[in-house]
């Protein structure tokens, strides 16, 4: 019985089986260990308060937002031609280890002094400086992350992200005991973030012992030859992910960046579902376009998007009903006013869930560069719709500037994929719509009555996938599919 869950969970047996198995690892990684995390964001919230999680959340947003100088692209360069050559793996690990880290040596000195000039939240002044330590040991660790997916051992990604997460929980609560302050959770994050770091490292030890010898200048060039229009994307994806709270910091208070945190923590962890699903079939999808197979590579990314209409359109529709329930449960009475922004964020879904799908499609076949005008248009927007929204309607006006710029790059980027493989997919949602409208209404009514919002919840999910049993729905062959690859 262990050597077969052995063979099913730890060794890569075929395609359809390795990707059962990255799916499997990858939801323990992002979606377990994240709400773990979550347990301590929540008692962090509750007993910091709006002001002080707010300090801490706009921290977290500058940290992102300054990410932009040591996130290159070479991560994602890491995985898609370390998968392709398998014997070359260790000499681009090594190179992409010493161009990230000049790029963090620069961020550190962008944090140092211009970080101050960004912050307009009082408190949060102190904080800066420990940005840039959290920084450091977030890339080394997904540099790391980076490296197994390109060997397709999502196993030890799913080891290093639960131990991260489990140990921002764990010195969480030791130091919240005593210091209930927005830099106790800072710390906090920071120390999580080390030990996720160095066990990591430790994993593959023998890749960081060959740095020095795998140093190629040639090589260097190629993967910044390769990363830099992945790197303007991720330069403007950061950007747009972290623009509503940083600009929020500019109009309004710390209270009001704590309430629009509070829900886009919650929306952020949604987000984990669809990159599940679009990692862990990534390194199969790039073989496929290497090898120009078309039909399969239109097949896949429908079923790929197929599985993410599945799980966005009911959350979409649940998040907008149930938002206010779902905060006064988990935050309390105090974030309620934060509830508004959760409900319009749950829009956003809609459009999220199968952008982060393209996204990979679009990669696998080189055209990064497309991808990276496009995310830096939607960016743009979203400073536009907020500057022009949240003056006047605050932390609405955020969610409703995210809704709309999340909106204009979905567009841009279906447009653009559908010219690289005529898949065809929104013909295919009738019965999933149905299913989620019935959900809808039953949870809506479950509200009025008075009934525990988890418990609807719990009801509503059952309900929603037994309508799609009912109506015969395709994309549950898929479901089934994924199980059945785990047992063969």
């Amino acid at each position: 019985m262990i050597n077969r869950l052995k063979e099913l969970l730890f060794q890569n047996k075929g395609a359809r089986q390795t990707v059962a198995k990255n799916v499997f690892w990858l939801s323990i990684s992002q979606i377990g260990s994240r709400f773990i995390r979550a347990i301590i964001i929540i008692y962090a919230a509750r007993i910091l308060g709006a002001a002080e999680y707010g300090i801490f959340s706009y921290i977290l947003g500058l940290a992102g937002f300054f990410t932009i100088f040591s996130n290159v692209g070479v991560d994602t360069i890491l995985t898609r031609e370390a998968s392709h050559q398998k014997e070359s793996a260790p000499k681009y690990f090594a190179n992409a280890f010493w161009i990230k880290i000049f790029f963090l040596s620069i961020t550190a000195v962008a944090i140092i002094f211009f970080a101050p000039y960004f912050s307009n939240i009082k408190g949060a002044e102190t904080l800066l400086p420990l940005i840039a330590v959290l920084i450091f040991f977030d890339n080394i660790r997904e540099l790391c992350v980076a490296y197994f997916r390109a060997q397709e051992k999502m196993e030890y990604e799913a080891l290093v992200t639960t131990f991260t997460n489990i140990s921002i929980t764990v010195f969480g609560f030791l130091i919240l005991a005593k210091f209930k302050t927005s830099q106790a959770v800072t710390i906090m994050y920071i120390s999580g973030a080390g030990a996720g770091m160095f066990l990591a490292a430790y994993i593959i030890r023998r890749e960081f012992k060959k740095v020095f010898r795998n140093f190629s200048t040639k090589l260097i060039k190629e993967i910044l030859n390769a990363s830099w229009a992945v790197s303007l994307y991720g330069i403007a994806a950061s950007f747009m992910l972290n623009t509503d709270v940083v600009m929020l910091g500019w109009f309004r208070s710390a209270n009001e960046i704590g309430f629009y945190s509070a829900g886009q923590r919650i929306i952020l962890i949604l987000y984990t579902l669809p990159t599940i699903f679009a990692s862990s079939t990534f390194p199969l999808l790039a073989r496929l376009i290497k090898n120009s197979s078309h039909a399969q590579i239109r097949i896949l990314t429908e079923k790929i998007l197929l599985l993410i209409f599945l799980m966005a359109i009911p959350l979409c529709v649940g998040g907008a009903i149930l938002g206010k329930s779902i905060m006064y449960s988990l935050y309390g009475g105090d974030y309620v006013a934060g509830a508004i922004a959760f409900q319009i964020l749950s829009l956003a879904i809609i459009f999220v869930f199968p952008t982060i799908a393209l996204g990979n499609l679009i990669l696998g076949f080189n055209q990064q560069k497309k991808m990276t005008i496009y995310v830096m248009v939607a960016s743009l927007s979203n400073i536009v719709f907020n500057a022009a929204l949240i003056p006047f309607y605050g932390i609405a006006g955020a969610a409703i500037a995210t809704v709309f710029a999340q909106g204009l790059y979905n567009w841009l980027m279906w447009r653009f994929s559908k010219k690289l493989t005529p898949f065809y997919v929104i013909s295919q949602l009738k019965k999933i719509a149905v299913a989620s409208l019935f959900m809808g209404i039953f949870a809506f009514t479950l509200q009025q009555i008075g009934i525990n919002v988890f418990l609807i919840i719990a009801a509503s999910v059952m309900l929603y996938f037994s309508l799609l049993y009912l109506f015969k729905e395709p994309a549950m062959e898929d479901v089934k599919i994924f199980i059945k690859a785990l047992k063969k």
